[in-house]
């Protein structure tokens, strides 16, 4: 019998050459129902059973529909919070992307609704971030947690998490943390304007050569085994217009090939989607023993065990002249007694 997952992985496929599922065991209701919501392609499922492609029995018609339904009016929530958070920041003048998501959504899927997401990420430049999280707080958002010492954010943080209107709102100066994140040049996503109308609002985004190299970053460096859905963003990016050479230019200028090497192979391997030669060619491409010991540091599932695991990388991947103020906030952040913090660094040496 053909288990929950692989009804998942199909499912996720569809759309790329693989135009039905297996028939639904009807025993396998819960479990099916469950793994679909786990990896977020409830939306894809639904379209799936409304056009024929996927066959099952009455009740798990009406139970994904109720599903789908209870994660679009949740995702209603979010797409009001990333409109605000827009409108926040444009009256401010501060230039700023909408990142996945919403993004995606409204973008690349083939229905809004077989994109669901449950939070804002926003992209801000480095020398904006502190500015635009007080003016956040100002509208009465609330960071989730401190900064390691004045500075940290805008000169080596990845992003910052703030509740606005009880929606989480990442505030993004990278696309990822660590060593590859230290590559990046994130200015160079504010070169090319493109919008998409949301609630009647133009919000800003990255244009689609960017999306697939953020979809990319996301789906290999953001956990182990990453959503079905981050993956068919990358299939659904992939087999639509996009530059193809800038693409290239830019994995080249932020030396990310094992990144997309990585996010390539899981795409293929896990639903089985083949991509266009442009990406599919980094699937054998020669990487640099370096780029792949860290790619391993990225895929511990714990956040505290990947910061800790990552922090060494990111250390010898700075400047030398930055690395004394990084090492000073990561090892002796402001707030905590110097004592404790050494007993926490020994114990995670064990």
């Amino acid at each position: 019998m053909i288990s929950a997952a692989q009804i998942a992985r199909n499912v996720a496929a569809l759309g790329f050459g693989n135009s039905r599922v297996a028939p639904i065991d009807s025993a396998m209701n819960d479990e099916v129902i469950d793994e679909l919501r786990t990896q977020r392609v409830e939306g894809v499922a639904v379209s799936g059973v409304l056009d024929g492609s996927i066959e099952a029995d009455a009740e798990f018609v009406e139970r994904i529909i109720q599903r789908h339904d209870e994660t679009m009016a949740q995702t209603l929530r979010v797409e009001i919070a990333a409109v605000r958070a827009s409108e926040i920041l444009a009256a401010a003048g501060i230039s700023h992307r909408l990142l996945k998501g919403a993004s995606l959504a409204h973008t690349i899927a083939r229905n809004p609704s077989e994109r669901s997401f449950r939070d804002v990420d926003v992209l801000v430049r480095g020398d904006s971030i502190d500015g635009a999280i007080d003016l956040f707080e100002s509208k009465g958002a609330v960071r989730l947690h401190r900064q390691l010492r004045p500075g940290f954010d805008a000169r080596f943080g990845k992003s910052v998490t703030m509740l606005l209107d009880d929606i989480e709102v990442d505030v993004h100066r990278l696309l990822c943390p660590g060593p590859f994140g230290v590559r990046m040049r994130p200015n160079e996503l504010f070169f090319i304007d493109s919008t998409f109308e949301l609630a009647g609002e133009q919000i800003p985004t990255l244009d689609p050569t960017d999306h697939l190299v953020h979809a990319c970053y996301h789906a290999a460096l953001g956990s182990a085994e990453p959503a079905l859905v981050n993956l068919r963003d990358i299939a659904l990016l992939a087999h639509g217009p996009f530059d193809e050479e800038r693409f290239e230019d830019t994995i080249d200028r932020w030396r990310a090939r094992a990144v997309i090497q990585r996010a390539v192979r899981l795409v293929e391997r896990t639903i089985s989607v083949e991509l266009p030669e442009v990406l599919g060619r980094y699937r054998y491409t020669q990487v640099d023993k370096t780029e792949r010991g860290w790619i391993d540091l990225y895929t511990v599932d714990d956040p505290r065990g990947r910061f800790a695991a990552l922090a060494p990388a990111t250390f010898h991947a700075l400047r030398p002249i930055d690395r004394p103020a990084f090492a000073r906030a990561v090892g002796f952040p402001d707030g905590v007694p110097p004592a404790t913090r050494v007993r926490s660094i020994l114990y995670r040496r064990k």
